[in-house]
């Protein structure tokens, strides 16, 4: 196990004078199991988004918005400064590191676009591979279970999704095009594998020829590079945003011809075909009874459980459901001042009772093999305070902004999160994360290459599903998000046509015990009422009596 301090001497015996460590391994942004967290190891930070760069007297750890309160927490007592920012690693050097610098990385974890970009704009810096792996291994070696998606579910065979690719290749003169993203390798070939908690995608790169041919790489870089031996001379086609720069290297020196073309498998992916639309559908409604059962049992049993047992209590109920596979993702149950940490999850040492007059803020999803839900609610326990009421009523009118948004197809992701921001910012408020993200279909629970954030400006097409999730996080005392998951679809418009908007897929009610009627709009009233109708029309067939009752309580017009 490496321990910052160890590195730091390591710094010193190798004549460098830094080191940047991100969470990545081979498989660049994706996933990966805590073994092989080098940022965890060195920090203890256990977010999903952060990088350390270690100086040899001196560390910062950079994360965004989301994470700023967990990260000073995991870090305390050590010599790291956290540094709350949404600039990029290079941007960073550059303001704040004005010595010039030996900076060592690991080709595996950084992309080619990303590096080279370090080398044409910090040019006070030197950046040098790390051919010593001081860090040790970034890959745990490993037995997963690998199995195909059925048709059924997927909607179109593996055949069918590598005849695209193969026209790619034909319409851009290539001999083949190499895969880096683990989630397009595994909706490609419709395989999925158990390695990564939460996230079934099989781990692996794969490399198309155009004649269809397709090799399939995990973690046997002696196969790799025996497969990069045949194609001296080929044009080989990757996204250097997500291509590791090692392997542009090992490429290189085969003297292949490397072209960078964005990957379309991201796009055909995250365009759902009518097979996996009805597969999410199926897959919400199911979670939505879940939901519904475990929010009756919560309104009768909040006073007796706690942070654990929630999370304990839904599990339970929802891995009942058909198609089950697994959580999408660790579920954030957070009460009180823990529903400020946006990403916080309960543990042995973290987990506290529910306790009155205050909200708790339940962010949770499945897997299923026709699709994968992620729902966020923020419930009251007992009666919370005038101000949490107010806020919550905020976050709602954010959420209807979104949710009743139309707007022309192409348009980027950051207008509608705009839209979103707007509606808080009259009153003084905001929040540190996207609006939302992409879904994938039985993949990541977060997809892109589209997102409602600041800095997407990747387009909004129809048939794509993504989150809408605003919030608002008072450190030390509560948090507020509420998301539901949605089908961007065509509208009707007196005019621009086609326009987009989006249908609600999530089928669970928000809580009106913390809605102020005044504050909102009527037709902010009406976007309520009508989905909250759905809502009862959908899940009430499937409830017993009293859940039943319940929920015709919880959704009745305000």
């Amino acid at each position: 196990m490496t321990t910052l301090s160890s590195l730091q001497q390591q710094l010193i015996k190798n004549k460098l004078d830094a080191y940047i460590i991100t969470r990545n391994n081979m498989f660049l942004g994706q996933d990966v199991l805590p073994q092989e967290n080098k940022v965890l190891e060195l920090s203890g930070f256990s977010g999903s988004a952060g990088n350390l760069i270690v100086f040899r007297d001196k560390s910062f750890l950079l994360v965004d918005g989301r994470y700023d309160i967990q990260a000073r927490a995991q870090t305390q007592g050590q010599n790291i400064e956290v540094v709350c920012t949404r600039d990029s690693i290079a941007t960073w050097l550059q303001d704040n590191i004005k010595d010039a610098c030996k900076i060592a990385y690991d080709p595996w974890c950084h992309s080619i676009a990303e590096v080279d970009y370090w080398k044409r704009a910090l040019d006070n810096f030197e950046f040098v591979e790390d051919k010593n792996a001081l860090l040790g291994s970034r890959i745990s070696k490993s037995s997963p279970e690998i199995f195909e998606l059925k048709e059924e579910f997927a909607g179109i065979s593996s055949d069918e999704k590598i005849s695209y690719l193969i026209e790619f290749c034909q319409e851009n003169r290539l001999d083949g095009y190499l895969l880096c993203e683990c989630d397009c390798v595994s909706w490609l070939l419709n395989l999925r594998s158990d390695l990564i908690p939460y996230t079934p995608v099989l781990r692996a790169y794969a490399l198309v020829l155009a004649d269809g041919s397709t090799s399939l790489f995990l973690d046997d870089f002696s196969k790799l590079e025996a497969e990069l031996d045949t194609l001296k001379g080929k044009r080989i086609g990757a996204a250097f945003n997500r291509c590791p720069r090692k392997l542009y290297s090992l490429m290189k020196e085969r003297k292949i011809w490397v072209v960078n073309l964005n990957n379309p498998v991201a796009d055909w992916k995250s365009t759902k075909n009518e097979v996996e639309i009805a597969g999410f559908r199926a897959a919400h409604l199911r979670d939505g009874v879940a939901l519904c059962q475990f929010l009756y049992w919560l309104d009768n049993n909040w006073s007796s459980t706690d942070e654990l047992g929630v999370a304990a209590k839904l599990h339970e109920i929802r891995s009942k459901g058909d198609n089950y596979y697994s959580e999408s993702f660790a579920t954030i149950a957070a009460c009180g001042k823990n529903g400020a940490i946006v990403h916080y999850q309960p543990t042995q040492a973290s987990n506290q009772n529910l306790s009155p007059d205050t909200v708790l803020l339940l962010d949770s999803g499945a897997q299923y093999f026709d699709g994968t839900t992620d729902v966020t609610r923020t419930i009251a326990l007992g009666n919370p305070s005038s101000e949490i009421i107010k806020s919550y009523t905020q976050v709602l009118k954010s959420h209807i902004a979104v949710a009743t948004s139309k707007f022309p197809p192409l348009t980027p992701g950051l207008a509608l999160d705009t839209i979103a921001r707007a509606a808080l910012w009259r009153f003084g408020k905001d929040y540190a994360h996207g609006t939302g993200h992409g879904v994938g279909h039985f993949l990541a629970v977060h997809e892109g290459p589209q997102s409602l954030s600041l800095k997407s400006l990747a387009p909004l097409k129809k048939d794509m599903i993504t989150s809408i999730e605003p919030g608002f996080y008072q450190e030390g005392q509560y948090g507020i998000r509420l998301e539901n998951l949605a089908l961007i679809k065509e509208v009707a418009t007196d005019f621009i046509s086609p326009m987009l908007g989006f249908e609600p897929l999530t089928l669970v009610p928000f809580d009106k015990r913390l809605i102020d009627k005044s504050l909102l709009s009527a037709e902010e009233i009406n976007w309520l009422n009508d989905y909250h109708q759905t809502v009862y029309d959908k899940i009430s067939p499937y409830l017993a009596a009293a859940e039943i009752a319940w929920l015709k309580s919880a959704t009745a017009k305000i």
